[in-house]
């Protein structure tokens, strides 16, 4: 007989995982599209929506309590009535107005989820109820927006809108708009429920490329038709030819260097310049290191106004003012290009950097470019050297892009040839090119390993 009970091993609680609750929102989102055939009659497409949505959660275990079901299904029965209500009393095309009104049906069903969450997930405040609404009446929204594009409702023309004429309301309409509430929406029903983001974001992701699959009418079947063309252009492509002459009646010349020879210059300048710019500018744009929250304010947004604008914008300004084909713009292109990369990235290493030298230095008396220069950038400096090496890798693609606006390069001599039709002269220069950025590339990561 022993006298102690012996200790029981507890294994731990397994966390969560996405791939767990991959399937009940799959699901889920699939059995919604289904129930939407009967959208037309909005409280029993309410109580089915409501079912399917509690039945979901039960798989989830987010409840089974048969309250919940019910604050579901009331939910939906007034809402997507609401839904089914907005539309058949329209008086015009369905506009995004008209979809913003409508989707208020599935924000009242939305906030019926949110409820839920936040009944059986202590912890979370109120305002997730108003987050989980908008995240079902949003994604009604993007489905009435783009439902012409989509295809579900029939285009109307100038003519058309102003002889007052409606378009007729498909099934298919109601099932894009309940696959996509239910993708944004029950993604963001567990992701709060289980803690998992990537639920939410995934379900938002799914939905976006639906609807941009078919916004820019994308086609499998019209690239495995056209990809028997790839013999005819091979024909036109090759095989290169390296020289040719500059204009009529001169004799024919390797005409690639020198244009290559300018993009190189160009990405060197662009580069080093670029490079240095930057530096000051990252540590002004870091709260880690910034003066002043002006500074930093400041250094923020002229930085977000340069990234903004991007590099093949910023050479068409340069060559309208500098003059067309001048390498000179293609520079002034590739340092704002630079600036604005180098400065992102180094600014966001300064704010991971350890604070306390920057703090053993201030409390010594340093001024702040002392700390700036003895304890943050010596943190730093490895990162500093292989982003400007990798800087100047990407100006040697960019060089060629900002060529065909004519700021200089191979890029212009590229676009001329292509302007004449001479594919066998494009193939010779795409050849070059590709060698070129191949061998910077590597010996781009040879230096980085032995400086970094």
């Amino acid at each position: 007989m022993t006298l102690f009970a012996p200790e029981t091993q507890v294994r731990p609680v397994e966390p969560p995982r996405a791939l767990q609750y991959l399937l009940p929102l799959g699901v889920g989102i699939a059995a919604t599209g289904i129930v939407s055939w009967v959208g037309p009659v909005g409280p029993l497409w309410g109580i089915l929506v409501g079912l399917v949505t509690f039945g979901v959660f039960f798989w989830a275990d987010v409840t089974k309590h048969w309250i919940d079901a019910v604050v579901l299904v009331v939910a939906g029965i007034l809402g997507l009535s609401f839904f089914d209500w907005v539309l058949a009393a329209r008086t015009g095309p369905v506009n995004f107005k008209l979809a913003l009104v409508a989707a208020i049906g599935w924000l009242i069903y939305g906030a019926a989820t949110g409820f839920v969450i936040y009944r059986n997930r202590p912890g979370y405040r109120p305002s997730i109820i108003g987050f989980q609404a908008l995240a079902w009446g949003g994604g009604a929204t993007l489905a009435l927006f783009t439902a012409t594009a989509m295809g579900v409702l029939a285009p109307l023309n100038a003519r058309q809108i102003s002889n007052g004429e409606i378009q007729a309301l498909t099934i298919g309409l109601f099932v894009v708009t309940g696959l996509a509430a239910a993708g944004i929406g029950l993604g963001a029903n567990l992701s709060f429920a289980t803690r998992l983001p990537s639920l939410f974001a995934g379900g938002l992701v799914l939905v976006l490329t639906v609807m941009a699959y078919n916004e820019i009418q994308f086609s499998t079947a019209a690239i495995a038709t056209q990809m028997t063309r790839i013999g005819e252009i091979v024909d036109d492509f090759w095989p290169p030819v390296w020289k040719w002459p500059k204009s009529l009646g001169q004799p024919a010349t390797f005409n690639i260097l020198r244009p290559f020879i300018e993009t190189f210059q160009i990405a060197i300048v662009g580069a080093v310049t670029g490079n240095l710019l930057a530096l000051p500018l990252a540590f002004y744009a870091s709260r880690m290191t910034a003066p002043s929250n002006l500074a930093y304010r400041f250094a923020k947004g002229f930085l977000n106004v340069v990234r903004t604008i991007p590099d093949l914008v910023w050479g068409i300004l340069f060559a309208t003012a500098v003059g067309f084909g001048n390498p000179f713009a293609g520079a002034l292109a590739m340092i704002m290009f630079s600036l604005a990369i180098m400065a992102k990235l180094l600014s966001e290493t300064v704010d991971a950097i350890d604070i306390g030298p920057l703090e053993a230095g201030r409390a010594a008396g340093a001024r702040h470019s002392q700390v700036i220069q003895y304890a943050a950038f010596p943190q730093v400096r490895p990162n500093y050297v292989a982003y400007a090496l990798y800087i100047f890798e990407l100006n040697i693609r960019a060089s060629v892009v900002i060529g065909f606006v004519g700021a200089g390069g191979i890029g212009r001599l590229l676009n001329e040839r292509r302007n004449f039709f001479q594919w066998d002269q494009v193939m010779a220069i795409v050849i070059v090119i590709f060698v070129s950025v191949l061998l910077i590339e590597w010996l781009s990561i040879w230096a980085r390993r032995k400086l970094v």
